[in-house]
């Protein structure tokens, strides 16, 4: 299953909740669009913007108790539906298990975690009981290569300097 949304709570009286959006493609939520929420499939009612995200309704969640149920809950869809992302993009599934290492060949363990962050994705790459954080940026990560299963990310991310 692909996560596309967070349920953040409950939102007016006739069981909409916020959503926080993990998905690119926005159509996802739209009317007649089925997700699969807590192992139901839920056809979406409507939604529109919310701040922040977006407010959804589902069939069947008819009460703010019951929309309530669901706080902090994923919405998903099966593998088969993930759709191909622009250049450059990646699904946290793709990268989790990639080898790191420096444009130079310094290795820095394997990513196995993706952090989400508002100005950026950070992954998570452990190589022993060392953890390197990892920008999702073009100018930290310079290549992605999934049929490699490698990443090169630049070498001044292993640089210190005394403060």
């Amino acid at each position: 299953m692909i996560r596309v949304g967070q349920v953040a709570g409950a939102f007016g009286l006739e069981g909409a909740v916020k959503v926080i959006p993990l998905t690119d493609f926005q159509d996802r939520f739209d009317p007649g669009a089925r997700l699969m929420l807590e192992g139901c499939a839920r056809q979406v009612e409507w939604s529109r913007q919310g701040q922040p995200g977006l407010v959804v309704k589902f069939e069947g969640i008819d009460n703010r108790t019951l929309a309530e149920l669901f706080r902090g809950r994923y919405l998903e869809v099966p593998e088969e539906e993930r759709r191909e992302l622009e250049a450059g993009r990646f699904y946290h599934g793709q990268v989790v298990g990639l080898a790191v290492s420096t444009q130079s060949g310094e290795p820095m363990g394997v990513i196995e975690e993706v952090l989400e962050r508002p100005a950026n994705d950070v992954w998570v790459s452990r190589e022993g009981s060392i953890e390197h954080l990892i920008p999702a940026t073009r100018d930290a990560v310079l290549e992605v290569d999934i049929a490699s299963r490698k990443v090169i990310v630049a070498d001044w991310l292993t640089r210190f300097e005394e403060a």
